[in-house]
């Protein structure tokens, strides 16, 4: 009873090592497709399918509008094409998957508004590309309004990318999501007839991000958290920058100017040169505010802040160097001359707003 025993023992190890070998010998492909992890989806050598499915966006940019530092959100219209290598629209052996509506794989992420036209994903034909064979091809047209997050810390020489966002539904084990290589974004600035002047479109690129699901599920790996692919087409933008910079400072510059005449009024004329600084102060605050009224309320600092500021900081100087030219009190070096002075003033405030701009 014992030997017996023993034997059967032995048997059922033997069997579990055996199931145990027969696994790890299964390459990660025929694991994936065996219907034991998810999504649970057997597939045999007959089916026309084989994990992970694997589609591509080809996205076009048609218009764009209300891009305003004002406006939390930017209206676009896209046309978009969907390229996925099936051979059939549905699996021969599984009877429940089916292809005909790539948005149960994937969609674009929008917000539900009353300006929000998203067409249905239509179905076109096969095609033969330079790379792949009989590939499916599907349409959609889509006009919304997206929201768009500004950063303004380099305003008004910054640079904006207005993100147009596809989020997938499945892991990426099951589903993988590209952007077309054989045909990659379009855009045409030039048919942007109601953007408005002062903005560059630059171009278009193309960025993938992996989000963790918060969902666990037993997968090829192992027990693991869903992991879903971000695809994100950027619309980059920049300014006139120039145009902007005078546009902005034109009245804080005429402020430092009226302040730095001071240099060319002889020392003795006191009551001259207080007068001219005090009305340059008075100048670029009043520019300050006009630069500040014309943003939305940012909690950052951005280059016009820091510009404004130098311009006011200068006509401080200014101000003190006239003072200390008037009285003994304070010995001023070489800056006792007012060209010297003048000379030293300009430069540091040409230098300083040249790095302001650069950096």
């Amino acid at each position: 009873m014992r030997l017996n025993f023993h034997f059967l023992f032995i048997f059922l190890v033997n069997f579990c090592f055996a199931q145990n070998d027969s696994i790890d010998i299964l390459s990660y492909s025929e694991r994936l497709n065996s219907g034991n992890y998810s999504p649970y989806k057997k597939f045999t050598k007959e089916d026309n399918l084989k994990l992970p499915i694997e589609f591509e966006v080809e996205l076009n940019v048609e218009q764009l509008t209300d891009v305003s530092i004002k406006n939390n959100n930017f209206y676009v219209i896209l046309k978009a094409a969907y390229h996925s290598v099936i051979d059939t629209l549905e699996v021969t052996k599984n009877d429940s998957l089916y292809f005909d509506d790539p948005s149960d794989f994937f969609s674009l992420n929008y917000p539900e508004s009353d300006k929000t036209l998203v067409g249905d994903i239509n179905y076109q034909d096969k095609y033969y590309s330079k790379i792949n064979d009989s590939i499916n091809y599907w349409t959609q047209y889509i006009e919304t309004e997206l929201p768009h997050k500004w950063d303004l810390r380099n305003y008004p020489f910054d640079r904006q990318k207005l993100k147009i966002v596809y989020e997938t539904k499945t892991d990426t084990s099951w589903f993988k999501f590209n952007s077309s290589i054989e045909f990659p974004p379009k855009i045409d600035s030039s048919k942007f007839y109601y953007l408005k002047d002062g903005y560059n479109v630059t171009g278009i690129s193309v960025e993938k991000k992996f989000v963790t699901d918060p969902y666990i599920d037993e997968f090829v790996g192992g027990k693991r958290n869903e992991v879903n692919t971000h695809l994100i087409f950027n619309i980059e933008m920049d300014r006139s920058g120039s145009y902007m910079y005078f546009k902005l400072f034109f009245g804080g510059f005429l402020s430092f100017l009226i302040s730095f005449l001071v240099y060319f009024i002889d020392s003795k004329f006191f009551e001259t040169r207080i007068t001219l600084s005090l009305g340059g102060i008075f100048g670029a605050v009043g520019n300050k505010y006009f630069v500040e009224n014309s943003m939305p309320s940012i909690q950052v600092l951005t280059k016009a802040d820091l510009i404004n500021n130098l311009v006011i900081i200068f006509i401080i100087i200014n101000i003190f160097l006239v003072i200390a030219q008037h009285t003994k009190k304070i010995n001023l070096w070489k800056f006792e001359s007012n060209k010297f002075s003048s000379i030293i003033i300009l430069a540091l405030f040409v230098l300083f707003n040249f790095l302001i701009v650069k950096m």
